[in-house]
């Protein structure tokens, strides 16, 4: 009994002993969570602060000479020699604060920062309110940036969003409140701003906008000025008037919310008018506050583009940049950038009045062959970078510049064509699964069987589509455009990335849209064994802080060295006779080209009383060992009678002389000549083959033999030559010794019009695609003709089915479309 009460007592004394322990680790429990949490905190403090000193530590020097003043950007050329110094915008009009009126002052405050002269370097309150309307409306809903750390993050930072940036935005505003009054921050800020059209300052930009001090702005001025530098380009009322007027009301709203006006000067001040006063300044005008040395703006331009896509400087206000004392270190020339933009401004260059008017434009891309270095470009006439687009860097249809890549290049690589493959050509032929549409060569001549040497270096157009189908049919459809694409000619990107590339794209019409620069950079592939680059600028820059930051390029084997070696083979013929540039001579230089022409649509053509011969477009692109240049020309209106348009031999062949000269000027002539790789034989007739291909055995058991040197052409014998008939594969050999076909027409009459069917054809020269179509049983697709254009590029104008073309009175900035037009069995099935 006893032992059994000293059981249970000890297990009653035991149980509350156990229930106080319950009781006091609740109570721990709590007190450790505490304890854990301000330790955290603790941890998280001394971490975070120790980081805000690395970060503070890194940041810029802190300079009062950037404080004050701008720093122009250097431009330094392949050499290293300074070529350029850019000053942004017009000469600055400073002003001290005493100066600026209140009106002035509380527009800018109600819009920017409203506590500004109540708060430290950081406004704790404001930026509380952001975070909680970033967390409810979405990251960067709202801002907190302080009128203080926009200064700092203007002359020291860029526009990144990440913690490091931020941290040393915070140090360099507390750094520049301690040093500086807020009326000497605020002077700052007003004198440092972005205006648009070059214009820093407030004063500069009173003046610019209203020819006005500062002192004679009404209410509605000063708020359309304070309010313009959060979106100065979109808020400009030279380009969108309606948004420069709605965001003057929204900064008066501001005033009047936060008391900086009454409520009758607000009433009063909506209804004054912001373009009462506006200076009426035209395009011209604005480009005034273009810098100095015009010669370098169009490269300039380039370079800012390329800049602005680095991933080091994606966030950057590029104009902020320009003036903040970068260094930047190119690929140009001086002196071909020099002798480029010069030879197009130059007027008395032009023999016919029509290029020497104001509606004659012409843009041009330089290129190192091997590297894609950017030598020297022209973005028009007179290129001014305020007002004008950079035209090379604008999309236009490209014409026969694009059969060597959806056409024998597809053909080259996949099928491992020689240079005389034959082709069967006709006088007229309608694409596989068209047979309403009917194309034509240039000349409206038949060549029976030609070789592609022959086809392409002349530009025949059928041949060129049939290749094109062969290709598709035999090594896949998607063929010519994976082979287009790349080499930088993206189809992906029109319309909803399902666009069907036609024989349309194989002469240069419909979508094949390009840039004087992207033609270049592809044709420099074709001298460069099959290696494309892209073009680039920069090679490096020097921050202001005097960071080094590398622009690295990279290059990707597009094609087959045998392909892009056997295109430009065949490409030297161009310059030969019955090649599209035969007009030229380029002695000396081992080069090689392809010429195009776009035409208008048939129903602009009736409209503006054009001749039946008329383009709107001519190009040639071509390369050496050294260089690649492309050169585009057109018009920015169509007017009547084709004063605005290609008319005849000499005028078609006007970019042909602009290449020729530059060519000229700027090779070495050191005789360099594009290497033959080992995958390419040169047969005993002077064509070429690829090693180990079926057709160089089948040529090999003929007892052709073959050779290691030795230039190609048409004239050689060609015997062996396979010939495609339009039934595909049947194959033979068929020997013409290398000779034209007796009805290709001899030389001296390619330059005589061509016969007029019922759908005119332009002459040869031009090689425009007549393009007539046979009643369709019913109206089908765009390819069957609902927008097909007659003759629309060069050398046997392609067919492209848009039918938009030039207006009159159009600026030329924006594409012209597609370069052929419908005919009109076309326009009956569109109607």
């Amino acid at each position: 009994m006893k032992e059994d009460y000293k059981r249970r007592a000890g297990s009653k004394a035991g149980k509350k002993k156990g229930e106080t322990k319950k009781k006091l680790s609740r109570k721990s429990i709590i007190k450790r969570i505490i304890v854990l949490t301000v330790l955290i905190g603790l941890i998280f403090l001394v971490l975070g602060s120790m980081l805000f000193a690395y970060y503070a530590s890194q940041a810029p020097a802190f300079s009062e000479e950037k404080l004050r003043d701008p720093v122009p950007a250097q431009i330094y050329d392949r050499n290293d020699e300074l070529v350029t110094t850019v000053y942004q915008g017009q000469k600055r009009e400073s002003v001290a604060i005493e100066d600026v009126p209140d009106s002035v002052v509380d527009a800018v405050l109600a819009v920017e920062d409203h506590r500004f002269y109540e708060h430290g370097a950081i406004d704790f309150w404001r930026l509380a309110q952001a975070v909680v309307g970033n967390v409810f409306n979405g990251f960067g809903s709202e801002g907190a940036s302080t009128i203080t750390q926009q200064v700092v993050k203007r002359t020291f930072l860029t526009e990144e969003t990440t913690i490091e940036r931020k941290a040393q935005e915070a140090y360099l505003a507390y750094r520049l409140e301690q040093e500086y009054s807020k009326d000497e921050i605020l002077e700052m800020y007003l004198n440092k701003i972005y205006y648009s059209d070059g214009i820093y300052g407030i004063r500069t930009a009173s003046l610019y906008y209203f020819d006005k001090e500062l002192d004679d702005l009404n209410l509605m001025e000063a708020a359309y000025l304070a309010g313009l530098p959060q979106l100065p380009n979109r808020y400009n009322l030279y380009v969108d008037e309606n948004r420069g007027e709605d965001r003057a009301y929204i900064v008066l709203r501001l005033m009047n919310e936060h008391e900086r006006i009454t409520p009758e000067q607000y009433e009063e001040a909506q209804n004054l008018d912001v373009y009462a006063n506006l200076v009426d300044r035209s395009d011209e005008d604005r480009a005034s506050t273009e810098p100095d040395d015009p010669e370098y703006a169009s490269y300039i331009n380039f370079i800012k583009n390329e800049i602005s896509s680095h991933d080091s400087f994606t966030n950057a206000d590029i104009s902020e940049l320009m003036a903040s004392g970068i260094e930047i270190y190119t690929n140009m020339d001086a002196g071909i950038q020099r002798n480029l933009q010069n030879l197009t401004d130059d007027r008395d260059y032009y023999y016919n009045p029509k290029f020497q008017s104001d509606d004659f434009d012409i843009a041009s891309t330089i290129l190192d062959t091997q590297t894609g270095e950017l030598i020297a470009i022209s973005g028009g006439r007179d290129y001014q970078e305020v007002v004008d687009h950079n035209q090379a860097l604008v999309p236009r249809n490209v014409g026969s510049t694009m059969k060597p890549f959806m056409s024998y290049g597809p053909a080259i690589e996949e099928l491992e064509w020689r240079t005389d493959q034959r082709i069967q050509d006709e006088y007229s032929y309608s694409p596989e699964g068209l047979d309403h549409i009917s194309i034509y060569n240039y000349d409206m001549q038949n060549h029976g069987q030609v070789t592609i040497r022959e086809a392409l270096s002349r530009s025949y157009n059928i041949p060129a589509v049939k290749a094109y189908e062969i290709v598709k049919d035999e090594a896949g459809n998607d063929a010519p455009r994976e082979f287009a694409e790349g080499i930088g000619f993206d189809y992906s990107t029109i319309g909803e990335g399902d666009y069907e590339v036609s024989f349309n794209d194989v002469l240069g019409g419909r979508d094949s849209m390009f840039t004087p620069l992207q033609m270049a950079e592809a044709y420099s592939a074709l001298g460069n064994n099959g290696e494309y680059n892209e073009a680039h600028a920069v090679r490096h820059v020097v921050t202001g802080e005097g960071d080094l930051v590398e622009f690295e390029h990279d290059s990707d084997q597009v094609m087959a060295d045998y392909t892009a070696y056997m295109l430009t083979d065949i490409l030297k013929d161009t310059f030969e006779p019955y090649g599209s540039a035969d007009y030229i001579r380029m002695d000396g230089l081992n080069i090689a080209a392809k010429t195009g022409t776009t035409s208008y649509t048939r129903e602009l053509r009736e409209e503006q009383n054009l001749p039946d011969n008329a383009a709107k477009d001519a190009w040639i692109v071509g390369y050496t060992p050294e260089y690649t240049m492309s050169v585009w020309t057109g018009f920015t209106a169509t007017r009547d009678g084709g004063e605005t348009s290609f008319v005849g031999t000499d005028e078609h062949i006007t970019p042909q002389w602009f290449f020729r000269d530059i060519m000229q000027s700027i090779s070495t002539y050191n005789g360099q000549d594009f290497e033959q790789p080992d995958s390419v034989l040169r047969l005993n007739n002077g064509e070429l083959a690829v090693q180990g291909s079926e057709d160089f055995e089948e040529y090999s058991q003929e007892g052709s033999g073959t050779t290691g040197g030795g230039n190609g052409g048409s004239d050689d014998g060609d015997n062996g030559g396979n010939t495609w008939n339009w039934s595909w594969g049947t194959g033979g050999n068929d020997e013409d010794n290398g000779q034209a076909p007796e009805n290709d027409p001899p030389q001296e009459e390619a330059v005589e019009d061509t016969p007029v069917t019922e759908d005119p054809v332009t002459e040869e020269e031009v090689n425009e695609v007549p393009v007539r179509e046979e009643p369709a049983e019913e109206s089908g697709s765009e390819s069957e003709g609902t927008n097909q254009d007659e003759g629309s590029n060069d050398e046997g104008n392609e067919t492209a089915p848009d039918e938009s073309s030039p207006e009159e009175g159009s600026d030329g900035n924006e594409s012209e479309g597609n370069t052929d037009e419908p005919t009109e069995e076309a326009e009956d099935d569109a109607a």
